[in-house]
């Protein structure tokens, strides 16, 4: 046991540093043009939240979906090799971070938006969710009753935002994405 702690703490030590350093220069002139925009955009607040919360809510959809909800449904996650079935529930629990964080960023644009806010209860909900997820994935052990639970809370979210005027599309983000947080 104590062998495979140490090869899950090497193996996510590595991902960081390449994603440390893969999001190093993009994450600098993303948040350089943020700030620049963002000075112009206080004043109509009706667009942007909504933008904003489409654009999180989907990378976080589309990490579940393509890290966690497929893997799972093909089986990756069982046990089979030992070093194939680590990093695949190494590669969902940062998969399960990020879809977290992107909720939590979701949730404060839902706040700013008088259209969304009859979202924040479902999308708390299901951050939530995730973060029981990962709690199942450090463990090594996922559920599949909290995996197919997951992923129809974001279908009925995803339907709740478009009855609401936001649909929201998977987006699919890159590892280095995922990795970063």
């Amino acid at each position: 046991m104590s062998r495979f702690n140490r090869s899950v703490v090497v193996l996510v030590l590595v991902l960081g540093v390449f994603a440390a350093a893969g999001c190093g220069s993009s994450g600098s002139g993303s948040s350089s043009s943020s700030a620049a925009g963002s000075g112009s955009t206080t004043a109509s607040v009706g667009h942007l939240p909504t933008a904003k919360f489409v654009l999180h809510a989907g990378l976080a959809f589309g990490a579940f979906h393509r890290y966690i909800y497929k893997p799972f449904k093909a089986g990756s996650f069982t046990r089979g090799s030992f070093f194939k079935h680590k990093l695949e529930l190494v590669k969902a629990g940062l998969a399960g971070l990020f879809a977290y964080h992107e909720l939590k960023l979701a949730v404060a644009d839902a706040k700013a938006s008088p259209i969304l806010s009859k979202l924040l209860t479902p999308v708390t909900a299901l951050a939530a969710k995730l973060s029981a997820l990962g709690s199942d994935l450090k463990s090594g052990h996922l559920a599949p009753s909290s995996v197919q639970s997951a992923n129809s809370d974001i279908t009925s979210l995803a339907n709740q935002a478009r009855q609401s005027g936001a649909s929201i599309p998977d987006k699919i983000p890159s590892a280095a994405q995922v990795a970063g947080g």
